[in-house]
């Protein structure tokens, strides 16, 4: 692990920070991280588009070789874990007082491709899940990874649960949740046997939330005595198609849904008309594209794309990442879009530009750090165009959150 750890590290002079790719904008610019740039040599000109963003977004060096699966921020510190089809797991440290924030710490090994990783609670273990079938736990303090858990077939999700003292749950596309203690050694806790295979799942407090084929949702929450408590025994999505993303609301009320089909429901698990009869869930349409603003949408037509991530953040507001190539920032509280970072309009003349994605490549995971102060996003293939439509391109950014970006609106009248 040594050797594996040093060779990464001198990989990172291959790839030297370009001030283009920075936060600052010039060489001589001595801010720190999310510094805004000053003077008319800082002025884009790169491009005639009306609009520019991402253009203090900071390039995530070395990049994975292949596609990047998901990415999780420490609950304590900033540091950035990135899973990858390239069977590794990275780690990198953000210095906010550092005009080059980025920097290669640790990484870890499956033998097979990496499709999910999550931080325990105390920001001191990462664990992966891949297609190799088992979940890896790699420690901070020792900087060794060893098994800790094991499906019959791939591991889609893992995350921590915050019950039992600390728990890590594992989803696996052989129809069942795990539920594991680590320490002192791993141990199975519980098996829940699911009617299909598990997409998407994620955690708030004790309560786990799986998506899975069919459109298929359950809920439980994780006891103290180490029993479940049904809180949704089996649902179907409102979403017409595939589930391809949730994420539990911050108060444990309920979740979001992302679907093949570019739309995210809001769902609430006790959702009682008020008394004008209204109920608090709701849905909306995102990540679709016309002609006019994607070259691969053919004139007179409207393409969907899938809703590759969601991801709220402290303030109570979330993300969307799409495989049109955009993010949008939302409040869920005023049914709002507040931010959108995207390129519209033609590739030689764009209205907008989405600086660090000009050729609108699929956003594959996406994530905001403990304080919402920086937000990573990762630019890879998604496969939903098939085999036809790969495109060797696999990067990470981060960028300084605006507050006003991520601020809560008040609810609508």
């Amino acid at each position: 692990m040594e050797s594996d750890t040093v060779r990464w590290k001198e990989k990172v002079l291959r790839y030297p920070l370009s001030p283009n790719l920075s936060f600052f904008g010039s060489t001589t610019t001595t801010g720190g991280f999310g510094s805004r740039p000053t003077g008319a040599a800082n002025v884009a000109t790169t491009t005639t588009a009306a609009k520019v963003t991402g253009e203090q977004d900071q390039e995530v060096i070395p990049p994975p070789n292949d596609g990047v699966s998901a990415l999780s921020f420490s609950p304590t510190a900033d540091f950035l874990a990135v899973a990858s089809w390239d069977t590794f797991v990275r780690i990198y440290r953000i210095d906010k007082s550092s005009p080059q924030p980025v920097s290669p710490w640790q990484q870890y090994q499956h033998e097979g491709p990496v499709l999910d990783v999550c931080w325990s609670q105390d920001g001191a273990k990462v664990i992966s899940g891949g297609a190799d079938k088992v979940a890896r736990c790699f420690d901070m303090n020792t900087n060794q990874s060893a098994v800790v858990a094991q499906h019959n077939e791939p591991i889609r999700c893992v995350r921590w649960c915050r019950a039992l003292g600390g728990v890590l749950v594992t989803g696996s596309w052989d129809k069942t949740v795990k539920i594991w203690k680590l320490d002192p050694q791993p141990n199975l806790v519980q098996t829940v046997n699911l009617p299909e295979k598990c997409y998407a799942m994620d955690v708030c407090g004790n309560i786990v939330i799986a998506a899975m084929a069919e459109r298929l949702i359950i809920a439980f929450a994780v006891e103290e005595n180490g029993t479940l408590r049904p809180i949704i025994e089996q649902h179907q999505s409102p979403l017409k198609y595939q589930t391809k993303s949730v994420v539990a609301l911050p108060d444990g009320d309920g979740y979001a849904l992302g679907g093949v089909e570019g739309r995210v429901a809001v769902q609430y698990f006790n959702d009682v008309p008020d008394k004008d009869g209204k109920v608090k869930k709701f849905a909306f349409k995102c990540h679709r594209r016309a002609n006019a603003d994607h070259p691969d949408v053919p004139r007179n037509e409207n393409h969907l794309f899938p809703v590759n991530a969601i991801a709220f953040n402290v303030h109570g507001t979330f993300a969307t990442g799409g495989g049109d190539g955009s993010i949008n920032f939302w409040c869920k509280q005023s049914r709002t879009r507040l931010k959108t970072f995207e390129t519209k309009g033609p590739i030689n003349a764009p209205k907008e530009l989405f600086k660090t994605n000009p050729n609108r490549l699929p956003i594959s995971a996406i994530a905001f750090n403990a304080d919402a102060t920086i937000f990573a996003y990762a630019i890879s293939y998604d496969w939903h165009k098939g085999y036809q439509g790969a495109n060797p391109e696999n990067k990470v950014y981060i960028q300084p959150v605006n507050p006003e970006d991520i601020k809560k609106r008040p609810p609508k009248a």
